[in-house]
């Protein structure tokens, strides 16, 4: 069939085949959905994999076994169960990523509580915002955090009972729980949970300036991880772990552990070095990466790369934001064994659609793609302002529906989030092609992304306005070609009042996570322009920031 005729018999397929209401459909999944709890699930295959290595924390080379872990977990949630803690309530972590972290949420869950997770890192205002809206009834603390977390309780005007990972004279550790012996060690067994029972609150920033908790269920938890098992895309064997329960990615990670006994190297802050070095050294044959990381692999010398052996390196999936086809080359060139990917996907859904590596023609063409749909994931495509069902081709809002989708957000209607045929608003714009490949090609809303983190320009706005001198401000990404977008800001100033560009970065560096930081700039202006609603025009805003700053 030449090229001409298996396009029009493709084609034909939108009008008289499956696909013939334009909405188009992964394969359906061949395994059974498994009737336990997340954390459940683990305790019972810990017995199987008992001497089987879970993790090795990749700076400092320790590792523990799947029973080492159980263990562990169990001391910890018999300690957390005598502390009061119930079903339903919520244990928050703000740890970072070590052996360390899994420990309190296996034993959360075991008791048929909620998980839920901070950054260390983030800032006294997020810090104090995530307390406030999921109310935790005790928190798990590294012990560089605790003056942090002390500080947002104290702004929440919020008790909690502080457990430390590490060190502390003033409150309960996690070692002194690990330290006891407790009577029921040997009998205990976690609550029975149901496949569709809330397991963690992640927070995103989703659609609005503020984050979201995100329910996500057990069966979400555990079987968004199978369905990439399941497309091909993972190998067992040796995964990366770069990030703490704070992102979904983790929790895919380490349910793709759970599900073949493989193992999980933590990564805590490392360079594109070290990375190659752990490749090497424990033979790692997934990993997931965000795009900036790619930047810091790809722009390593020839000297350094040829120094490793990455050939046990299987695939690579970049999320958390679209990457430039050309970086998506660069970095299979730097890994010429590994099939390098883009996959697409959100907290509220898991991963949706990844590359489906047995077409090599999609693989080396479709650069600008994040695959085919993954099983029991159905998509379509509508007009932003119709609403309209769109075909092949066709770039409008997508929307989605799967059974892992969240089961809704922490204290917050979810209704305006969904269709009326129950499919997620994504608040993403994209098509898919005639041959079911996804592409993603914009934010609809304001938000943007700085190195994977979403930024809301309303949180750099509200500072920039509680300057004495501001009068109005407006955020927008400046795109980057490593970071992402870099936050920055028009600005104008009160009548009689001068202020330079410079104090009002210094200002906001004060008062702002690192994520949202004006590394794209401030530049004073007389007016913003605005719409007639009185909004202002933020698409006209870069073209507008461009001149300026030229």
């Amino acid at each position: 069939m030449n090229f001409s005729c298996s396009f029009f018999y493709r084609l034909s397929l939108v009008w008289f085949g499956r696909m013939k209401d334009f909405i188009i459909r992964g394969p359906k999944s061949s395994y059974k959905p498994i009737p336990k709890g997340y954390a459940e699930y683990f305790f019972d295959i810990a017995e199987e994999f008992k001497d089987n290595i879970l993790q090795i924390d990749g700076t400092t080379d320790e590792s523990e076994t799947y029973g080492q872990v159980k263990a562990r977990s169990i001391k910890v949630a018999l300690a957390i169960k005598k502390l009061g803690l119930k079903p339903k309530d919520v244990v928050l972590l703000c740890c970072k990523n070590d052996l360390n972290n899994i420990i309190p949420v296996l034993g959360t869950l075991y008791l048929g509580g909620y998980v839920s997770s901070a950054h260390p890192k983030q800032s006294l205002d997020d810090v104090k915002y995530f307390l406030g809206l999921v109310q935790p009834k005790l928190l798990f603390v590294d012990q560089d955090s605790v003056g942090l977390v002390e500080k947002a309780m104290e702004l929440c005007g919020m008790k909690a009972t502080i457990v430390v990972v590490g060190n502390s004279d003033k409150y309960p550790t996690m070692r002194s729980m690990e330290s006891r012996f407790y009577e029921e060690e040997k009998s205990f067994s976690p609550i029975k949970q149901k496949g569709n029972d809330i397991a963690f609150i992640l927070f995103t920033s989703g659609t609005t300036s503020s984050p979201k908790g995100i329910y996500i269920s057990n069966r979400s938890a555990l079987e968004g991880g199978r369905l990439i098992i399941e497309n091909g895309y993972t190998k067992p064997g040796v995964l990366m772990n770069f990030t703490s329960f704070y992102w979904v990615s983790t929790l895919l990670v380490t349910s793709k552990c759970f599900l073949t006994g493989s193992t999980r190297i933590l990564g805590n802050s490392i360079s594109a070095e070290k990375y190659l070095n752990l490749v090497e050294k424990y033979k790692i044959t997934y990993t997931f990466m965000s795009n900036s990381f790619t930047y810091g692999i790809s722009s390593l010398g020839p000297d350094i790369i040829k120094k490793y052996d990455t050939s046990s390196l299987y695939s690579v999936l970049v999320g958390g934001a679209t990457v430039n086809p050309a970086q998506i080359l660069k970095l299979r060139e730097v890994l010429p064994y590994t099939k390098v990917a883009m996959g697409y996907g959100s907290t509220e859904t898991s991963f949706i659609s990844c590359f489906d590596f047995q077409s090599r023609e999609a693989y080396e063409s479709k650069l600008e793609s994040s695959g085919k749909l993954l099983a029991d994931v159905e998509l379509k495509i509508v007009d932003v302002d119709t609403g309209k069902l769109l075909g092949p081709n066709q770039e409008g809002e997508i929307r989605l529906k799967t059974p892992y989708l969240m089961c809704g957000y922490h204290n917050l209607d979810k209704t305006d989030s969904f269709d009326e045929d129950g499919f997620l608003k994504m608040s993403d714009l994209g098509y898919y092609d005639i041959d079911h490949y996804i592409y993603v090609t914009d934010r609809i809303k304001e938000m943007f992304k700085y190195q994977g983190n979403q930024v809301s320009p309303s949180t750099i706005e509200n500072s920039l306005l509680s300057h004495p001198s501001v009068e109005e401000a407006v955020v927008f990404g400046v795109p980057h070609r490593i970071d992402n977008n870099h936050p920055a800001a028009l600005v104008v100033v009160k009548p009689g009042q001068r202020l330079e560009a410079k104090e009002l970065i210094d200002f906001t560096d004060l008062r702002l996570a690192d994520t949202h930081r004006l590394r794209g700039g401030v530049i004073i202006v007389n007016s913003i322009p605005k719409t007639p609603t009185g909004k202002a025009q933020r698409r006209s805003l870069k073209e507008m920031f461009g001149k300026k700053a030229r």
